[in-house]
């Protein structure tokens, strides 16, 4: 789970808690062309240049061929705009120590719960770590608030059957990511907009005009 503050997990068996305040980790540990490339694709969604430019698509490709000769984020070497961009995010001290160090070890069987606390850490760098953990993390992802961390690169995870999200609001995704949520078989719908509303009855299979589709909508909404 990635959320602001810890859950209270009772009698829940002991969690391993990842706190950027207290721990680190190397995100290019366990380096693969597809990490590089999920990595890359990542940093660019921080910095959008256009949808699909050349410009962007050979930036991408230049900056996956550098993560993949680098052992960590600030050994990282390439062109002007490669090393531009890491030190970008590296400008941070608090990224630069959170994720250039460290030997957290997100591949265990115990639950895993992330303190990301937007207030402390400013959102931009608690959205870097935020989205470098999911990636890391390669069991079952709780992210009550998908509409501040998601990314069309996580249609994967959906696609996985890897992930227990919240939104506020449907629109706050980015396209692709927006038509692939609802296909999660477990929705549920509780005080939402009329338009999503609609949006969840379709995939119920309810047709509009028919009494099942006003109630579903009317308690949807409510």
């Amino acid at each position: 789970m990635i959320d602001d503050e810890l859950p209270d997990i009772g009698d829940w068996r002991r969690p391993k808690i990842f706190d950027p305040l207290k721990h680190a980790f190397n995100p290019l540990k366990g380096m693969t062309p597809r990490k590089a490339q999920e990595l890359a694709e990542i940093f660019y969604t921080l910095s959008p240049q256009g949808e699909n430019t050349l410009t962007v698509r050979n930036g991408r490709r230049a900056l996956r061929d550098a993560l993949m000769e680098a052992p960590r984020l600030d050994k990282v070497k390439g062109d002007e705009e490669v090393e531009g961009m890491m030190g970008d995010v590296l400008f941070s001290p608090t990224l630069k120590r959170v994720l250039c160090d460290g030997n957290f070890n997100f591949d265990v069987k115990t639950p895993i719960l992330a303190r990301i606390n937007r207030v402390e850490l400013g959102e931009r760098d608690a959205l870097i770590i935020g989205l470098l953990l999911m990636l890391e993390y390669p069991h079952q992802l709780v992210i009550p608030d998908m509409g501040f961390y998601g990314r069309d690169i996580h249609t994967r995870i959906v696609r996985e059957d890897r992930l227990i999200a919240g939104v506020n609001f449907l629109s706050e995704l980015p396209p692709r990511l927006r038509d692939m949520m609802p296909l999660i078989p477990d929705k549920e719908g509780n005080g939402t907009i009329v338009e999503d509303a609609e949006t969840l009855a379709k995939f119920e299979n309810l047709i509009k005009g028919t009494r099942g589709y006003s109630e579903f909508v009317e308690e949807t909404t409510g």
